[in-house]
């Protein structure tokens, strides 16, 4: 890369002025750039195209793993299924578990094809999730559009990776967290809305949006391409390694979320699962770090303190978002007894805040080149924020459910385009895909974590609080209590009232419950460095340009270096 490049200028130049060396010097510089491709490419139409592309995909990938959660009791109830958690579980479980196989098929095969495939996962599982008339379809579907989302959110911080230097990326990533934050906040919205007219649209929007996706991706994201035949690609693919871990965090995952709600957290099948998944994490561990010629995951990212903290941050980020985003409208429609659509539009107060900062995070990254300061005033409100959230209660008016949230979501906000900086500022551009991919498991991984944690406390939480003149009415009792939050609006007083303080309580538990989270993320982001961000990309990929490579005009421009 240009970068590495030594400045030895001949003897001759040293009789010029320093100006002239010094503008000599910067031309020889921009010439190796452009041509090398060490630097990020021009910005064309195809550029854009690319962002633009991204962007919309990024969009879908977030709106469907949000929008259920004001959809999920019309849906569970009219699939007449208690298992309301595993629709958004089982698109979570699939897309972290292939996150970082992925990466490694992206590396080894072009950001393109394997894109173009999650694309196409995605859509399928769109289709079945539409014209499911069971839970099983349904959570089959959720599992291929997880699948599909999965290679789509680490695909799409690559290629930015690719195409956008770390030092420009601020923007970029602002745009992207924005997107996302956009998408996750306002899915709820987009998700009652059609929850009270047809649920099975939610689904069914998908499919021209990806279709449009898929033609700018196939026309036009035209990126550089491993060299080999597909025998030696496929002999560098870490095919152990991940027939261990996919499996492994699978059945891990399950346990978590078996755990305190089908089954307590001393049963069998929870610990087996727990335990059987945790041992085959373990083995694959290591023999990614010691056995693995081509690792998926190579832990040499986790030696730098700065890129382990931004991972840990990251991690904990994804737990706080889902949390807020999956439960914060449940305590509308119980609580405050809203419609889907009604519980969307409360929810305002949190999804444009959350945007908004996204950007302010990036744009004010890319002006300053440093993200510490960002990172640190986001953690400081995401430990003060879910404290002011748990003062909402049963009787709570307008004026105190509204505002109380905000420092949450801006701290939310900050932190969809800040932790990417920390991850890979100590990191050379060449490990910026597998960096990446990591990160987009790490942050997928919390997000699981906190819908599970959200459903144990509020499960765990009712079964102390609710009526037992309610729970006889509700099938499957406390576990059946999700799925009957339509029908609370048509209970008699005294009942409907204390129905709606239990779920105010128990929800508000969540809240208390995220404090620390919020605590030790702001302690972690203490111990980062503020490092300098990279103004080139990883040569070896970005967009193929236009011209071929003039080798004359290469060798003449390094040869001014040598």
């Amino acid at each position: 890369m240009a970068s590495s490049i030594q400045d030895n200028s001949p003897t001759v130049l040293e009789a010029t002025a320093p100006k002239e060396r010094e503008d000599d010097q910067n031309a020889r510089e921009e010439t190796i750039r452009e041509v090398e491709g060490g630097s990020t490419p021009p910005k064309d139409i195809r550029f854009w195209l690319i962002i633009m592309s991204l962007l919309v995909a990024t969009f879908l990938s977030a709106l469907d793993l949000t929008a259920i959660s004001t959809a999920l009791p019309t849906i569970a109830h009219a699939l007449k299924s208690e298992d309301f958690t595993w629709i958004g579980n089982a698109y979570s479980i699939t897309a972290t578990a292939f996150i970082p196989w992925s990466g490694g098929l992206a590396n080894v095969f072009g950001r393109r094809p394997i894109l173009l495939g999650g694309l196409i996962f995605f859509a399928v599982g769109s289709a079945m999730c539409g014209a499911a008339i069971n839970m099983e379809t349904m959570l089959a579907g959720r599992a291929f559009q997880g699948v599909g989302s999965g290679v789509i959110l680490s695909l799409v911080e690559i290629v930015l990776a690719d195409v956008v230097s770390l030092s420009e990326r601020g923007s970029f990533q602002g745009a992207f967290g924005a997107v996302w934050a956009l998408a996750s906040a306002s899915g709820p919205l987009i998700g009652g809305a059609f929850a009270a007219s047809n649920y099975r649209w939610l689904f069914y929007m998908n499919l021209p949006l990806t279709a449009i996706v898929i033609v700018i991706v196939a026309l036009f994201m035209n990126l550089k391409t491993p060299p080999g035949t597909v025998r030696e690609k496929l002999g560098r693919m870490d095919w152990v390694g991940n027939m261990i871990f996919i499996p492994s965090i699978t059945v891990f995952i399950m346990g978590l979320v078996w755990g305190g709600q089908q089954f307590s957290w001393k049963s069998a099948h929870v610990l087996a699962t727990l335990i059987i998944g945790g041992v085959g994490l373990v083995v694959w561990y290591f023999v990614e770090k010691y056995y693995c010629e081509y690792p998926t995951v190579p832990f040499k990212l986790l030696m730098n303190r700065t890129t382990l903290i931004g991972y840990f941050n990251t991690f904990v980020h994804g737990i706080l978002a889902l949390t807020v985003f999956f439960y914060w409208p449940v305590y509308f429609q119980a609580v405050k007894g809203a419609s889907p659509v009604k519980s969307a539009v409360d929810f305002f107060s949190v999804a444009f805040i959350v945007a908004p900062f996204a950007m302010v995070a990036g744009g004010s990254i890319s002006a300053t080149q440093i993200y510490k300061p960002q990172n640190i005033i986001a953690w400081i409100l995401l430990t003060v924020g879910p404290g002011l959230m748990s003062i909402v209660r049963e009787s709570s008016p307008k004026q105190a459910w509204v505002p109380l949230p905000i420092p949450f979501s801006i701290g939310i906000g900050l932190l969809y385009a800040a932790t990417v900086f920390p991850v890979l500022a100590p990191l050379p551009p060449s490990l910026a895909g597998q960096a990446l991919a990591f990160l987009v498991f790490v942050r997928n991984f919390g997000n699981i974590l906190g819908i599970t944690i959200g459903s144990t406390v509020l499960t765990n939480e009712l079964g102390k609080k609710l009526p037992a003149e309610f729970l006889a009415q509700v099938p499957g009792g406390v576990a059946g209590a999700y799925s009957a939050i339509p029908l609370i609006a048509h209970l008699s007083e005294p009942l409907r009232t204390q129905v709606r303080t239990a779920f105010a309580d128990s929800i508000r538990v969540i809240w208390l419950v995220m404090i620390p989270f919020g605590g030790v993320g702001l302690i972690a982001a203490l111990g980062m460095k503020a490092l300098k961000l990279e103004t080139v990309t990883d040569e070896q990929w970005g967009m193929v340009q236009k011209k071929p490579v003039d080798e004359e005009t290469l060798n003449d421009a390094k040869g001014g270096r040598s």
